[in-house]
């Protein structure tokens, strides 16, 4: 267990952090030094190298603000510096015992949640094209149907087509016009929602396949814009 008041387990845990990264500081050469003195662990011969190293590595002028508080049996050890030490088994063995093991993921769970995801910023960003709505979505199939029966029938009575009449007045344009504006829309409506749904069947496969956490959370992740 990790024990607050036991600092110096803090202390190893920062210097062996310092040793891996190759790291020399002199709070860790200090924190070594004592961590030896100490025998913590039963690793005064590791503590000791790990002072050296970090010793040697660091500026002159801040090996002067502590060199002289080393002890004569210390200044000898310090005299000669071999490498970065590697770190005892049973020393990384008690560290690693300090962080809990993660817990178990629910694939199944994950897996779910990432379709749903899916699924929902696909029609998220469907709905930067169109206005969401059910009665909405009537109103786009009726407008469709009309603007086509415009296209083909030019001279269809206005009462016919009532949406493209008032859509058409509305924006200054002529019923043919906005007939072939909604049409064209409609079209590029199309490329989008294909291009949408090609990405969301894709998403959703490599989500079912997907082995590990990472996978399933990197399948679930989609750039919805045409590339």
């Amino acid at each position: 267990m990790y024990n607050i008041d036991s600092m110096y387990e803090c202390m190893t845990e920062g210097v062996v952090k310092a040793l891996r990264a190759k790291t020399a500081e002199r709070w860790a050469v200090c924190a070594s030094i004592w961590l030896a003195r100490q025998q913590i662990f039963n690793a005064q011969d590791f503590w000791y190298a790990v002072a050296g190293k970090m010793l040697s590595e660091l500026p002159a002028v801040e090996v002067a603000t502590i060199e002289g508080q080393f002890s004569k049996a210390e200044d000898t050890l310090f005299s000669t510096v071999g490498d970065w030490p590697t770190l005892p088994e049973g020393l990384a063995a008690r560290i690693g015992a300090w962080t809990p093991a993660p817990a178990d993921i629910d694939l199944d769970a994950l897996r779910a949640d990432a379709v749903l995801k899916v699924d929902r910023a696909a029609e998220a960003y469907r709905m930067q094209f169109i206005t969401p709505g059910y009665g909405q979505l009537m109103a786009y199939q009726q407008k469709l149907e009309e603007a086509r029966d415009k296209l083909a029938n030019p001279s269809i009575a206005n009462d016919k087509i009532p949406h493209i009449i008032a859509e058409a007045a509305a924006d200054d344009m002529t019923p043919l016009e906005k007939a072939e504006q909604v049409v064209a829309a409609f079209s590029a409506f199309q490329q989008v929602s294909a291009n949408v749904e090609a990405k969301r069947t894709a998403a959703k496969k490599a989500i079912a396949e997907a082995t590990t956490a990472e996978a399933i959370t990197a399948a679930s992740n989609i750039s919805w814009a045409d590339e």
